[in-house]
């Protein structure tokens, strides 16, 4: 083959080379859009006709400091946690969880009012729900589950009327983050079922 000829095919093969690693860098360079999710409240309602309750204070909420970040955290092992960068909480956790627990237990309990922790003496708060949740993420096994000490206290008093510990496990229709955050949600309306049946 003549020196021209090679010369031409070796022009257009590194030319050929360039524009491909253009298309790569472009590629590289486009940037992967964070997600947020939130919690949600469900929409069970009390009982018709149930009497208003006194003035109920849900807090404070506590939550592993591993989960205490804005990425959204699970399991790919007992011992190894996956932290995902571009899947965030809309919001902190533990403000998420009282908000909804909040909700939920307004709608359960049908109280003259509720109010978040932290409150002061004059909002009249007779009964303290106080919940610490030790587990609530998905696993390996693409569950979801929560682990939870919760307790029910005289705000006036300091006693303890009622204190249990509440385990349960969810599984989520699909393996996305959102459809996670869904469980995640249940599990909390799971919990809000348990502490009401135990307030009446």
């Amino acid at each position: 083959m003549k020196p021209k000829a090679m010369a031409k095919i070796r022009n257009r093969v590194m030319a050929g080379m360039f524009v491909a690693s253009l298309g790569v860098l472009a590629a590289c360079s486009t940037p992967v859009q964070e997600r947020y999710f939130l919690l949600s409240p469900d929409d069970v309602s009390a009982p018709s006709g149930a009497a208003r309750t006194a003035v109920v204070g849900v807090g404070p909420i506590t939550i592993p400091s591993h989960l205490d970040r804005s990425q959204i955290v699970t399991r790919s092992s007992d011992n190894r946690l996956v932290i995902n960068q571009f899947d965030r909480w809309a919001e902190p956790l533990d403000e998420n969880i009282q908000r909804v627990l909040v909700e939920n237990l307004d709608h359960r309990l049908s109280p003259q009012r509720i109010e978040t922790f932290p409150w002061n003496s004059r909002d009249g708060v007779v009964w303290q729900i106080v919940v610490d949740l030790g587990q609530f993420e998905r696993q390996p096994d693409g569950s979801v589950q929560m682990a939870a000490r919760w307790k029910i206290v005289n705000f006036n008093s300091g006693e303890v009327a009622v204190s249990e510990r509440f385990t349960d496990t969810v599984v989520p229709k699909d393996t996305t983050t959102e459809a996670t955050v869904a469980a995640m949600s249940d599990l909390l309306a799971r919990l809000s079922d348990s502490i009401a049946r135990s307030y009446r």
